[in-house]
């Protein structure tokens, strides 16, 4: 994620077998100094448009600590629902994580910032949807916007 042409953080998405199960996993991190702007919301934004709309997706999953309030925030806020609890181990002491679920009704069912996605053609087929990729255009690389900045 870059911002007024700088690195502030980064938004990832993966998926396994997507082409089948059409479920994304998204994972983000931005600086602490660009936190309370804004800038996550757009950033999840941004992905959950190029999975929903660009890929097709029909869920996007995603995962916080319970006492990541912002992340939790942003997650509620785009219409996530809780999706269960697990207890993990980091450093030594245990922590407690919230999975979410967002599927694409919910998502339709919102009104989200304009995003343009280009250069997808060139990564459809690692998707597993390479009958889509016609639609997608033949640039290589992809590149979101979004017009809120």
């Amino acid at each position: 994620m870059f911002f007024e042409g700088h690195p502030v953080g980064i938004q990832e998405m993966r998926a396994e077998n997507f082409g089948i199960r059409r479920e994304i996993v998204s994972g983000s991190w931005l600086g602490v100094d660009h936190q309370g702007q804004g800038l996550g919301t757009e950033m999840r934004i941004a992905l959950l448009h190029l999975a929903f709309v660009e890929l097709g997706a029909v869920f996007a999953r995603s995962v916080s600590f319970t006492d990541n309030h912002a992340s939790l925030s942003i997650s509620r806020k785009l219409g996530y629902e809780p999706d269960g609890l697990s207890r993990d181990v980091l450093d030594g002491n245990v922590v407690e994580s919230q999975y979410l679920r967002l599927s694409q009704q919910g998502w339709n069912s919102q009104k989200h910032l304009s995003v343009t996605v280009s250069g997808l053609a060139g990564c459809a087929a690692l998707f597993g949807i390479d009958h889509h990729a016609t639609a997608l255009g033949s640039r290589q690389g992809v590149v979101i916007t979004s017009e809120a900045r």
